[in-house]
């Protein structure tokens, strides 16, 4: 279960977004008095896609998995892992307050809540802060639709390639590096079936290229995967 907790405040934050930097310190403090810091569990839901959009969030540690997900939650999409100090909330915000994503803590994560009304509050009387949140939230989704257009352009091997050099380069920052995603995860980060994702890590470790055992991993021929990557 998620654990309430309140520490510090958002003045002396060594965690805070430098987005935060455009708020005068009446807006700061007002942020600050009703946010919530919130501690999850690996595995626990922080929030589900079509439940009301109430905060927008700050990861302050741990990490986090964003996906998108069916009607049924049966069919899955990873569209990208979130670590600190980055803000969750998506496209509902100032449309029609929900979520059209899913986020989960994948290990032990701190995250502060900050209420939608609040962020609107800012957002009214400070353009600057505005126009830095606006470019913010579209460089993410910026991202989200280059991985998307990835998917759909891209064979098997191509895609679990543009996996792992997401991971080494743009989660863990190392060539090895120890995560708690299952091979499930692999799959819905590739759009393909559990079964092939298996299929193809096994044979990037048959032809050299990666080092692995359940969560372990190594690249050992950078090269190789990102042309793999590049020819899809």
């Amino acid at each position: 279960m998620a654990k309430f907790i309140k520490t510090g405040n958002c003045f002396d934050c060594s965690l805070k977004l430098n987005l935060f930097c455009y708020m005068t310190d009446e807006q700061l403090a007002g942020v600050n008095k009703n946010r919530q810091e919130v501690h999850f569990k690996p595995g626990e839901t922080i929030f589900k896609s079509g439940g009301p959009l109430t905060h927008i969030i700050c990861i302050t540690s741990g990490k986090v998995k964003v996906y998108l997900e069916n009607e049924n939650a049966d069919k899955r999409i990873l569209l990208s892992i979130v670590k600190p100090v980055q803000l969750l909330g998506g496209p509902g915000f100032l449309v029609d307050d929900r979520h059209y994503i899913t986020a989960a803590a994948l290990e032990e994560t701190t995250a502060c809540f900050i209420r939608i009304e609040d962020f609107k509050e800012v957002m009214r009387s400070n353009a600057e802060f505005s126009i830095e949140l606006v470019k913010y939230l579209n460089e993410r989704i910026i991202l989200h639709y280059e991985k998307i257009l990835n998917l759909t352009q891209k064979q098997t091997h191509g895609k679990i390639a543009d996996t792992l050099l997401y991971l080494a380069d743009g989660v863990y920052n190392s060539d090895s590096f120890e995560t708690p995603l299952s091979r499930q995860d692999f799959a819905d980060m590739s759009a393909m079936t559990k079964e092939s994702a298996i299929r193809v890590l096994k044979e990037f470790v048959d032809d050299g290229i990666i080092a692995c055992d359940i969560h372990n991993f190594e690249i050992l021929n950078k090269k190789m995967l990102k042309r793999i990557s590049k020819t899809g």
